[in-house]
């Protein structure tokens, strides 16, 4: 792959990011091993870009600046270089699936991979796709992307995410519900408790039987 196609990647995909996650906080809501409801919810900054391409900025450009520069299209191959040319290109394949997280994810779980190289927490994702996620104060934070099955990096039985939630990181409240699983209505007895007080309650559907995700 060469940098002129990695600079079209990068700067298509930090569009993506601007649109979908940069500034917004994302609760992925799940059943765990023991089938009781949790969630883990993620912030998306706009220095967390960087982590995701599987490069390595210039000297003296930080990691807004280099996220500044792809999403203005100013980014040269000067500004940056390659940690791994066979990482980077695997993160860049599966980059745009990534973009769209905030609907796209189906699964969750504890990070056991064998990658000795790499140190992650979590990890969100789908079978060709993966975030990799490490905690930060009260939130999750990305850390990385990696282009696996994720049932192949988490103990099995994996959380099995049944809906996600979105709220830009300034908003109290989650004003959004970006996915939901097929046939699911979405009430307060399918949501964590401490969760309850963060859903708009615009967002709850009203209950019609005894239904558990």
């Amino acid at each position: 792959m060469t940098k002129h196609q990695v600079i079209h990647i990068i700067s298509k995909c930090s569009k993506l990011y601007h649109k979908n996650l940069e500034n917004y906080n994302i609760a992925f809501v799940y059943r765990d091993v023991n089938n009781f409801s949790d969630y883990m919810e993620v912030q998306f900054r706009s220095y967390n870009f960087l982590h995701f391409t599987g490069v390595t900025p210039r000297s003296g450009l930080s990691a807004n600046d280099f996220y500044r520069r792809a999403l203005n299209n100013k980014l040269s191959e000067h500004d940056f270089s390659f940690k791994n040319s066979h990482t980077t290109e695997l993160k860049l394949q599966i980059l745009d699936v990534i973009m769209n997280i905030d609907s796209k994810a189906r699964m969750i779980g504890n990070y056991t991979g064998s990658n000795i190289e790499l140190y992650t927490e979590k990890v969100t994702g789908t079978t060709t796709a993966c975030l990799g996620l490490i905690q930060k104060d009260n939130y999750y934070i990305p850390n990385s992307v990696l282009k696996e099955d994720i049932r192949t990096l988490i103990p099995k039985p994996p959380g099995k995410i049944y809906a996600i939630f979105k709220k830009r990181t300034s908003s109290t409240l989650y004003t959004k519900l970006t996915y939901k699983r097929k046939g699911l209505c979405i009430t307060k007895r399918c949501i964590p408790k401490n969760l309850l007080i963060s859903i708009d309650p615009s967002l709850f559907e009203k209950e019609v039987h005894s239904q558990y995700p």
